[in-house]
C-alpha cells in the first residue's frame, strides 16, 4: 500500500514534496472528513484502517498512527511521535494544559543490556570481492577468469536497541519478564565464603538477607517482584547520566528516548517493590534532570515529590565544562505515598554546641525559645485560654501566675503580643508553666521584659534534612579516595561517597528496613548500609543488582572488605540470574550439519535471546538463508554463531530450570525454589 500516493491530492498535508506529519496527525485525530474519505475510497487503506460495525465503518486512528510511525527496530511500532516534549492525550504544550511527558518508544520495554563496557556489538559481516579476469588483447584468449571471493567475518559497531511494544509484543514481554532461574549461590562473611544452607526469613515470611545479584537489572527486578512487592523501604540508584561518556551511548537518533524508556521500565517495577511509606532517591545531573523529574511525576505522582537535592560535587567548579564551571549534581527524591515521613537528622557535637549556647544550668546547656506564639494562630482570640498575664520579680527572678500573686507591688506584668499592638497568646498553658517553672526565664530587651523557655540539648530531636548537601559528603573525589584506600588501588571511576548515601539512608530508613540499589556499581550502597548499621545498631538489609563484570572485581570484594574492616558480624548472599550461554555453545558444537545448526539457532532466537541489539535479527533476516554462508565449512559457521552468543545473554526461565538441557545443579534449583518460596 502506497499511503503517500493515496494522500497526494490533499494539499493541506504537503510542504512541497514533504509530508507534514504533525498536520496529518491532527487531521486524523479530529476525524477530518476529507482525509477519511480519501482513505476510505482506497481499497487497501480502507481494509487496513477501518473496521466494519454493522452497516457502518469505524476509523482505526491508532492503527493509522502506528503505520505512519513504524520504526524498523524489531518490527515494533510505537504510538508516540518521534518528538520529545510535554503532552497530554497526544497534544503538545501549545494545545493542552494537562502535561504528560511523551517520547518515542514510551509504550515499549527496553531490555537495556550492557554486556560490554564499550557498548559495542558483534555482528556478522558479509564481504564480496571481485577480481577482474585478464584477456590477451591480441588473441582474445582468457589468461585468467574473473574471480569472486565471498567472506564472512565478525565486526564491531555501536550497539542498537530493541524496543518491545506493550501491545504488539505482549507475549515477548511476558516471556522476557518471567522470573528467572538462579545459580552460583554463595554466602560471604568477613572471614571468607561458605555454602548457602538456607535463606533466612522473618516471622512474616520476608527474606531477611543481604543480597548481591548479578544479571540484567530489569529482569532481576521482575524476579524480585514476587518476594519483595511492598517490602522495600528505600531505593537509592545512581543510573547512567546519559552524557555520552558514561557507558550509555546508544543509537544517536533515539539517545534521549532510549534513556527515558530504559528508566521508565525500571522505575515502574521498582515502585511496586516500595512500601507505602517507602522513598526513592535518584542521583542525576543536568543532562536528564528536567525530563527525569517529569517522568518521576508520572510514575510516582506529582504530589509525592519530596525534594530535588542539590549536591555540591565539585566546589571549585569543573573547569572542563563548557561556558559554566559546574559545581553541583542532583538527587531527586519521591515518596510512594503520603505515609512517608522524613526522619530527622541527629546534630553533631559541634552543631549541638553551636546551637545550645544561651546558657547552662544544673540540667545542662540550653537555648532560649520565645514562649509567645508568632504567625498564624498567634492572636488572643485564636486560643483565648492561653492569653493571661505572667508576673516577674526582678529582685529574685521569681516567675508567678496571677492566682499566685498576693501583692503586685514591685512585680512586672508580662502579656503576650503576637505583633506590636496585637494581643497574642502563650504556647504553654498555666498548668505546664507551673509544672515546669524551672525551665522559664525572663529577659529584658530594649526596656521590655519577655518570657522564654529553656530548651536543653538533651531535648534535641534533630533537624529535617537540608536540600543543599555540602561538599564535605558530596564531593566526587571523596568517593574515589574512599574506594582507593579500601581496595588499595583505583578500581572504579566516579564512585559515590558512602557518607552521601548514609545521608539519604538517615533521611528515609529506620533500623530494620530493606534498602534496594539496582545500579549498584561499586557497591557504595552496601558500604553505607553496613556502616550505618554499626553506627546505630541497626539491622537494615541491602539488595544490590549489577550486571557488569566489575561486580566480581569491585562490588563483591568491596563488601567483604567493609565487613572485615568495620569488624561487623554480618554477611551477604551472592547469586546470579542463570544464563544459558555455555550450554547453548555446547549444543552448537554438537551440531553435525548446517541444517541442525540452523534449527538450533532459530530455537534460541525465538525463545531465549535477550535481543538488546539487533545483530541476531539481522543475521536471521539476511544471512541465515544466504547460499554463500551455507557453503562455509561447518566449523566456521559454528564460530560465527557463537560470536553472536558471546554478545547476548540467554536467561533460563524459573519454570524450566529442571529441564536437563540447562545443566543447572540440583543445589541451585533447590535454592532457587527456596528463594521464590
Amino acid at each position: 500500500m502506497n499511503l503517500e500516493k493515496i494522500l497526494k491530492n490533499d494539499e493541506r498535508i504537503w510542504d512541497e514534496d514533504i509530508l507534514d506529519y504533525p498536520q496529518l496527525f491532527e487531521l486524523a485525530r479530529t476525524y477530518d472528513k476529507e482525509l477519511l474519505e480519501n482513505l476510505f475510497n482506497n481499497k487497501d487503506s480502507k481494509e487496513k484502517f477501518f473496521i466494519q460495525v454493522g452497516d457502518s465503518h469505524v476509523f482505526k486512528y491508532n492503527e493509522f498512527r502506528f503505520y505512519l510511525e513504524e520504526n524498523q527496530v524489531n518490527n515494533s511500532f510505537t504510538q508516540y511521535a518521534n518528538k520529545i516534549g510535554l503532552a497530554s492525550q497526544g497534544e503538545h504544550l501549545s494545545d493542552s494544559t494537562d502535561y504528560v511527558l511523551d517520547w518515542p518508544y514510551k509504550d515499549c520495554v527496553l531490555e537495556g543490556g550492557m554486556s560490554s563496557e564499550e557498548d559495542m556489538d558483534t555482528f556478522i559481516e558479509k564481504k564480496v570481492e571481485t577480481t577482474p579476469g585478464k584477456i590477451d588483447k591480441k588473441t582474445g584468449t582468457v589468461i585468467s577468469p574473473e574471480k569472486t571471493e565471498v567472506t564472512f567475518s565478525q565486526a564491531k559497531r555501536k550497539r542498537e536497541e530493541i524496543f518491545y511494544n506493550n501491545i504488539i509484543a505482549d507475549k515477548e514481554i511476558d516471556r522476557l519478564l518471567d522470573k528467572k532461574a538462579l545459580k552460583n549461590f554463595t554466602r560471604y562473611t568477613a572471614k571468607g565464603e561458605e555454602k548457602v544452607k538456607e535463606i533466612k526469613r522473618d516471622e512474616d515470611g520476608t527474606i531477611k538477607e543481604n543480597l548481591l545479584i548479578k544479571g540484567n537489572n530489569l529482569l532481576a527486578l521482575h524476579s524480585l517482584k514476587e518476594q519483595f512487592t511492598g517490602k522495600v523501604k528505600l531505593i537509592y540508584i545512581d543510573p547512567p547520566y546519559n552524557t555520552g561518556g558514561d557507558g550509555f551511548a546508544y543509537n544517536d537518533r533515539f539517545n534521549h528516548s532510549t534513556w527515558l524508556t530504559f528508566m521508565k521500565n525500571r522505575l515502574e517495577i521498582s515502585s511496586e517493590l516500595l512500601r507505602k511509606d517507602g522513598v526513592i532517591f535518584i542521583s542525576c545531573d543536568d543532562n536528564e534532570q528536567a525530563y527525569l523529574k517529569v517522568l518521576m511525576d508520572q510514575v510516582f505522582g506529582r504530589d509525592n515529590f519530596i525534594s530535588n537535592f542539590v549536591v555540591t560535587s565539585a566546589p571549585a567548579g569543573t573547569q572542563s565544562s563548557t561556558n559554566v564551571a559546574q559545581q553541583h549534581a542532583y538527587c531527586l527524591a519521591y515518596r510512594k505515598s503520603k505515609s512517608f515521613e522524613s526522619f530527622r537528622h541527629k546534630l553533631s557535637k559541634e552543631e549541638i554546641n553551636k546551637k545550645y549556647r544561651d546558657g547552662t544550668d544544673e540540667y545542662g546547656p540550653y537555648l532560649l525559645e520565645r514562649l509567645w506564639k508568632r504567625g498564624i494562630g498567634g492572636r488572643k482570640e485564636d486560643v483565648p485560654s492561653l492569653h493571661f498575664p505572667v508576673y516577674f520579680n526582678p529582685n529574685n527572678d521569681e516567675i508567678l501566675l496571677e492566682e499566685e500573686v498576693e501583692n503586685k507591688n514591685n512585680l512586672i506584668k508580662i502579656i503576650p503580643y503576637q505583633t506590636e499592638g496585637v494581643l497574642g497568646r502563650w504556647t504553654w498553658s498555666k498548668t505546664k508553666m507551673i509544672d515546669e517553672r524551672e525551665k522559664l526565664l525572663v529577659k529584658e530587651t530594649s526596656g521590655e521584659y519577655k518570657l522564654y523557655r529553656k530548651k536543653y540539648a538533651d531535648e534535641e530531636i534533630g533537624r529535617l534534612p537540608y536540600s543543599i548537601i555540602n561538599s564535605d559528603i558530596g564531593r566526587t573525589e571523596l568517593g574515589s579516595l574512599e574506594l582507593k584506600n579500601l581496595m588499595g588501588d583505583k578500581v572504579f571511576d566516579y564512585p559515590k561517597y558512602s557518607a552521601l548515601i548514609k545521608y539519604f539512608l538517615k533521611t528515609g530508613s529506620s533500623k530494620d528496613d530493606i534498602v534496594l540499589d539496582f545500579f549498584s556499581g561499586s557497591a557504595t550502597t552496601a558500604h553505607a548500609v553496613i556502616d550505618l548499621n554499626k553506627e546505630d545498631s541497626g539491622n537494615r538489609k541491602f539488595i544490590l543488582i549489577e550486571q557488569m563484570n566489575y561486580i566480581e572485581d569491585v562490588g563483591k570484594p568491596r563488601i567483604k572488605k567493609v565487613l572485615e574492616e568495620l569488624n561487623v558480624d554480618d554477611n551477604f548472599i551472592y547469586f546470579e540470574l542463570a544464563e544459558y550461554n555455555e550450554e547453548a555453545k555446547s549444543k552448537i558444537d554438537a551440531c553435525k550439519s548446517y541444517k541442525e545448526l540452523k534449527k538450533l539457532f532459530t530455537e534460541l532466537t525465538e525463545y531465549y535471546f535477550l535481543n538488546y541489539n539487533v545483530s541476531v535479527k539481522q543475521f536471521n533476516d539476511q544471512l541465515l538463508d544466504d547460499k554463500d554462508f551455507q557453503e562455509l565449512p561447518l566449523e566456521e559457521q559454528k564460530t560465527l554463531f557463537k560470536a553472536l552468543l558471546d554478545n547476548n545473554q540467554l536467561y533460563i526461565p524459573h519454570k524450566e530450570q529442571e529441564d536437563g538441557k540447562y545443566n543447572l545443579s540440583k543445589e541451585d534449583q533447590e535454592l532457587t525454589n527456596e528463594f521464590y518460596g
